[in-house]
């Protein structure tokens, strides 16, 4: 099943940083203590200094994945998709690069011949459940004895040589490991001997993919050409060679925007272009190269920003972009916590605010796009019947189809009914506001305070649209300040026009009246006819009557506010409201003249510039 929610999240085995994995079997880690002092050896406490494997401890006849039949031509294939979705995964936590065996044997054990069958044995299982993969076998003895320098112990020599004759090994893949009270020392020399291994596997495996161009034509076989690249590269991280690993990357990256896009495989295109643009960024952080970061990024949103797709299915794209923006975004924000310098007008902010508008966009398609009678098809063409796709970026009803047209039409129709069906569920502005708040705190931190108080203007606008008007208050209340401060009145009345819708929704008197009183103050630039409703509806409170509803207000809640509002004015008659008006736009303007001498100390008064109190402007009036 595809999750319209979720779908766009990039898979966590892309975004981790890719470590030779090796498997380690014979250890009870539950019961013997021993095991379990080598485990932790291994697994605990890993300093940056140690090399970058990941281990997992495996029973000794494990099933790993089975290996597929080598093929030997090309000729009549005809690929399905470019990468499948369990390929990363597969390489990164089930097919190990090294299976270590560990086993407990002393070189003057009583029984060695047993025990030496036993291991060979034990060997034997691990390479007949790795099914023909390239994945290199070594053993570790486990000792009680410190070992004698190499050379002065020729009983462990011998011993040695005829244990890796038994188990077809070579002296390089047979090691020794006694539990003496420097096992770390040993675990850490031991695990370097490990990382070796495994670089000589994803080099062989690195050699085996390229051995493959020689059979590929442009013609027929342009998504493999864009896979083999791929796996290339990826191979080159697990090997730690990230300069490779780059270079293959922007060569996938070339000849994905090579192939010959349609409506039934645009998607496909772009979520491999995403995958792989996210691997060049990383790469390019990775390398302190920012800028080539930032130009590879800028070289992608261009290169797919016009591929919508099916017109039917804007939103999706709108959703896709919106999640390259907060992807790089948050590279950059990892990159600059590791220590990289950002400056006020190149930092995250702008990116996650990018991110924002897409997700505005993809709200406003979907409003648009998603709003029809029918119910939800039956049987469900998202519904994959297993565990989810074959490749990556292919619709669940027409999986492995390469064809310009859809092999099916009445599918086509109820796949894009039910994709469109699934958005309705997705919650909009949560995305938008989370969007929203990591841009305010990136400008926050980089001292960009207009910046923030815009994108805090379009949070709120962003609760009240979810009816969440109380968070939606406290923020438009409190950007005002700043527009007051700075004079910007077109703005201020539009905050205050929604303010106020929000006020009489959640029914809060008090806010309410000041709102009211400030929309019609010299600050507003609403027209007379709008004050003139404003006026009246502010009179209608302060004679305890309810107010017309706001105009634009979202109409479903706008019954309950007046239940609200009902309930209020029944108890409004022992109410009484303190308004500090020192703090907003005066609605009422006075002067004064006299024909009398005045008082200096009345004059004092008079000539102040202050706001004074509509309540004291009454009386002196």
């Amino acid at each position: 099943m595809v999750m319209a929610g979720s779908q766009w999240e990039l898979p966590p085995e892309l975004c981790c940083r890719p470590m030779a994995f090796v498997a380690l079997t014979g250890l009870d880690v539950v019961y013997n203590a021993v095991h379990r002092a080598i485990w932790d050896a291994f697994c605990a406490n890993r300093r940056a200094d140690r090399v970058p494997i990941s281990f997992k401890v495996l029973p000794g006849d494990h099933e790993y994945p089975k290996c597929r039949t080598k093929r030997t031509s090309y000729e009549w294939y005809i690929p399905k998709g470019i990468l499948k979705t369990g390929w990363m995964n597969k390489h990164l936590n089930l097919v190990p690069a090294l299976v270590v065996l560990f086993y407990e044997l002393d070189w003057d054990d009583p029984q060695w011949k047993e025990k030496q069958s036993e291991c060979a044995t034990k060997v034997e299982i691990v390479r007949t459940s790795l099914q023909g993969r390239n994945t290199k076998v070594a053993v570790v003895l486990i000792q009680k004895k410190t070992p004698l320098p190499p050379g002065e112990d020729l009983v462990a020599s011998e011993r040695a040589s005829a244990l890796c004759n038994a188990c077809d090994l070579s002296g390089k893949s047979l090691f020794v490991l006694p539990h003496t009270d420097h096992l770390v020392g040993y675990i850490i020399r031991l695990e370097n001997a490990f990382y070796e291994h495994a670089q000589t596997y994803y080099y062989t495996e690195i050699r085996r993919v390229k051995s493959h161009k020689e059979f590929l034509n442009k013609t027929t076989h342009q998504l493999l050409f864009v896979r083999h690249q791929f796996k290339i590269a990826f191979f080159s991280e697990l090997k730690q060679d990230t300069q490779n690993a780059l270079k293959y990357y922007r060569t996938a990256y070339s000849l994905v925007h090579e192939l010959r896009a349609h409506e039934t495989n645009i998607l496909e295109i772009k979520t491999m272009a995403g995958f792989i643009n996210y691997k060049i960024c990383r790469l390019c952080f990775q390398h302190n190269t920012p800028l080539d970061a930032i130009a590879q990024f800028r070289k992608h949103i261009d290169l797919c920003k016009k591929k919508i797709g099916s017109a039917e299915l804007a939103f999706e794209h709108a959703a896709w972009m919106s999640k390259q923006f907060q992807s790089f975004g948050e590279l950059f924000d990892e990159a600059i916590k590791l220590g990289l310098t950002a400056i006020q007008t190149q930092n995250p902010g702008f990116y996650y605010q990018q991110a924002a508008c897409y997700s505005q966009d993809r709200k406003h398609q979907a409003q648009q796009l998603c709003q029809g009678g029918l119910g939800y098809p039956s049987p469900d063409p998202l519904d994959t019947q297993t565990a989810g796709l074959d490749f990556y970026g292919q619709r669940p009803w027409r999986q492995g189809h390469q064809s310009i047209d859809p092999p099916d039409a009445e599918k086509e129709k109820t796949g894009i009914l039910a994709l469109q069906i699934k958005e309705r569920d997705v919650p909009h502005s949560e995305l938008i506001i989370a969007l929203l708040s990591n841009a305010v705190a990136q400008f926050k931190k980089y001292k960009c305070p207009r910046m923030k108080s815009h994108l805090m203007v379009q949070m709120g606008e962003e609760y009240y649209h979810a009816k969440d008007y109380t968070k939606a208050l406290k923020l438009l209340d409190y950007v005002m300040c700043d527009y007051r401060t700075e004079r910007w009145w077109a703005l201020l009345t539009s905050i205050l026009t929604t303010a106020l819708r929000c006020a009489y929704l959640m029914a809060s008197v008090k806010d309410y009246i000041i709102y009211c009183m400030e929309l019609l103050g010299r600050a507003s630039t609403l027209k007379e006819e709008q004050k003139s409703k404003i006026e009246k509806n502010l009179i209608k409170v302060l004679m305890n009557e309810v107010p017309d509803a706001e105009p634009d207000s979202d109409p479903s809640s706008v019954s309950a506010a007046r239940s609200l509002w009902t309930d209020r004015m029944a108890l409004a008659g022992s109410n009484e409201l303190t308004v500090e008006v020192q703090d907003y736009i005066p609605f009422i303007m006075m002067s004064i003249t006299t024909d009398k001498p005045v008082s200096p100390v009345v004059m004092m008064f008079i000539t102040t510039d202050k706001p004074v109190s509509p309540v004291v402007m009454m009386f002196i009036t």
